[in-house]
């Protein structure tokens, strides 16, 4: 097989990014803060956004916003947004002007260095929009009950230093999950993500859709921008971690993506965009951009998405139909 991963032909993609014993996790955190201080194109597709939207952005958040999609056009006035894995904020900042005065956005990650540039962003775009309806978590897309910033303060109070202090701590954690939970269950109208969900290890995956589909509110919606695989992605690859932090080798494969939303409880799954030119390919496997837009049943209060799929005449681009 060969193992090069292509940007377009002929045009290997870097790789370089943490040493070879880092773990997937350990490589993603190294890998996206480094990218909070300093751009990384390998780490992104090519992305179109509503010009508009981006005017009010800090150039340093545009630079080092890393996805593979815009979920944002499924977002309506006055939602309470949730963005999963928001790193510096850039669809967090636009959403809250889609949202508008009377809405609410909240991302989440669980980077403290794309935290770090997000949270000093609020304010200028907050500044230049008018209000304030942003505000930035820490912690795992796929424990959105447990914030990381109540646990930083929970250790520093009592520091771990022996095998009862950590089990201390996981009493800890159980109760700031029952009492303050980072996300509360059905509170928020719309989720949204761009190139995260494949980051998230296989054995989490499970919890992560299980979250996105508790925190909906009966007649939510996620829109979801990820990357996808053709075929089932080798161990050889997923456990590289550099092509993993990369978004690559962590691809869902499409049919299976679909299916793990339906295997939440989600209905109306569909595929609203999908790439037909692959982002990379490594051997006959090609990995793409697809925006999936799926429903938690029940009755909503707010004003249905429309969208006119996006199958226009060169447009290089295929929805498709509900799966």
């Amino acid at each position: 097989m060969d193992l090069r991963v292509l940007d377009g032909p002929g045009r290997p993609a870097s790789t370089s990014c943490c040493g070879a014993g880092a773990t997937r996790e350990e490589a993603v955190r190294a890998r996206y803060a480094a990218g909070a201080k300093q751009a990384e194109a390998a780490l992104c597709c090519s992305v179109e956004y509503d010009a508009k939207h981006l005017a009010v952005i800090p150039q340093e958040v545009i630079e080092r916003d890393y996805g593979c999609g815009d979920p944002t056009p499924f977002v309506r006035a006055g939602e309470t947004v949730l963005d999963l894995g928001c790193g510096g904020g850039k669809v967090c900042f636009i959403a809250a002007q889609i949202v508008g005065s009377a809405g609410r956005v909240i991302g989440v990650d669980c980077n403290l260095d794309m935290l770090a540039l997000a949270r000093r962003s609020r304010p200028v775009v907050a500044d230049r929009i008018g209000y304030s309806n942003v505000e930035f978590r820490c912690g795992l897309i796929q424990d959105l009950r447990l914030d990381l910033d109540l646990v930083a303060d929970e250790l520093a109070r009592r520091p771990v230093c022996d095998q009862q202090g950590w089990l201390e701590l996981r009493a800890a954690e159980e109760r700031l999950r029952r009492e303050r939970p980072m996300v509360g269950d059905a509170s928020v109208d719309c989720v949204v993500s761009n190139c995260v969900l494949n980051l998230v290890r296989p054995q989490d995956r499970l919890q992560l859709f299980a979250e996105l589909f508790r925190v909906l509110k009966p007649g939510g919606r996620a829109a979801i921008s990820d990357i996808v695989a053709s075929a089932d992605v080798p161990d050889s690859l997923q456990n590289d971690p550099a092509l993993w932090s990369g978004c690559v080798s962590g691809a869902f494969r499409e049919d299976r993506f679909i299916e793990a939303f339906q295997a939440s409880g989600f209905a109306d799954v569909e595929i609203v965009k999908r790439e037909s030119k692959p982002w990379q390919v490594i051997g006959d496997i090609e990995f793409r951009s697809v925006t999936v837009l799926a429903s938690k049943p029940g009755r909503s209060t707010m004003p249905l998405p429309t969208h006119t799929g996006c199958c226009a005449p060169g447009s290089g681009e295929c929805g498709r139909g509900a799966l």
